[in-house]
């Protein structure tokens, strides 16, 4: 599977990229932590806020990192459309009206195919996921944890991509799995890692182990396998596994920092 770009925008804000999305005219962005207002530990390009004891981010530093992500993409005149995240298969449909600042409900995909109403999500070791129409401009943005992958809402955001966009195969749909929790470093408890095979299939799961305590799962690679599932062709869909975890520069991270730190965005814009 081809790879994700890293970009320097020249304003200081830094992004990864879908040569396959950027192909088809959509702009969009897996955020990093670079670029943004905010102070530690949400430093700097914070998108969310922590449900942790103590000071949260201000509402203030959001909204600017939200403006300065879509300046950086070429994409002011878009609203980030942003839902409570619960880590289920619900889908949002944009109306149309919606606007950044509250969130709009309970779910964990939106999809629009109005050019002012980005979908966004919010990721700390979770699996941002992109998926566009070529053929009518439609898109979703899709937050996978593994309880969103064993609830099925990869597969549920693109059927309901699908009735947005009107008549047509998944199968021209395009997509990007974004950077989240590598298998080598994301360890579970064997409770979660029987869930996550009989929902996943075994193939996602990697046993103890040569430096492994205990069950590894390998959730980027289960998302992809649910976008072929959903009928997207292999070769329509992009990414590569970064890993969150690992990777203190670009990425914050729920399972190496905890629960008081910054969310990562990731949006794209209909057209």
């Amino acid at each position: 599977m081809p790879d994700l770009e890293r970009i320097e925008h020249p304003c200081g804000v830094v992004t990864w990229r879908s040569g396959l999305l950027a192909a088809h005219g959509f702009r969009h962005a897996f955020a990093t932590r670079i670029g943004g207002v905010s102070a530690a530990p949400f430093d700097s390009m914070n998108l969310g806020i922590a449900q942790a004891p103590g000071d949260p981010d201000t509402d203030a530093n959001v909204v600017e990192n939200a403006a300065r992500l879509m300046r950086a993409i070429g994409a002011s005149p878009a609203a980030m459309v942003r839902v409570r995240q619960v880590h289920g298969a619900a889908v949002h449909a944009c109306a149309g009206d919606e606007r950044f600042g509250d969130t709009v409900g309970e779910a964990d995909a939106i999809v629009s195919r109005h050019a002012g109403c980005a979908p966004c999500i919010r990721t700390a070791d979770c699996v941002p996921v992109l998926v566009a129409c070529p053929r009518t401009g439609a898109a979703a943005a899709v937050h996978a944890g593994w309880r969103g992958i064993v609830a099925g809402v990869v597969g549920r955001a693109v059927a309901a991509l699908a009735r947005e966009a009107g008549p047509g195969d998944p199968s021209g749909f395009v997509a990007a799995v974004g950077p989240c929790a590598g298998r080598d470093r994301y360890e579970v408890g064997p409770e979660v890692a029987a869930e996550f095979a009989a929902a996943a299939g075994a193939a996602f799961v990697l046993p103890p182990g040569p430096g492994r305590r205990k069950e590894h799962i390998d959730c980027f690679g289960a998302v992809r396998a649910q976008l072929l599932a959903a009928g997207l062709a292999p070769d329509r869909v992009d990414g590569e596994e970064r890993c969150t975890i690992a990777d203190p520069r670009d990425f914050f991270s729920y399972r190496r920092d905890g629960a008081r730190g910054g969310r990562l965005g990731s949006v794209i814009v209909p057209r």
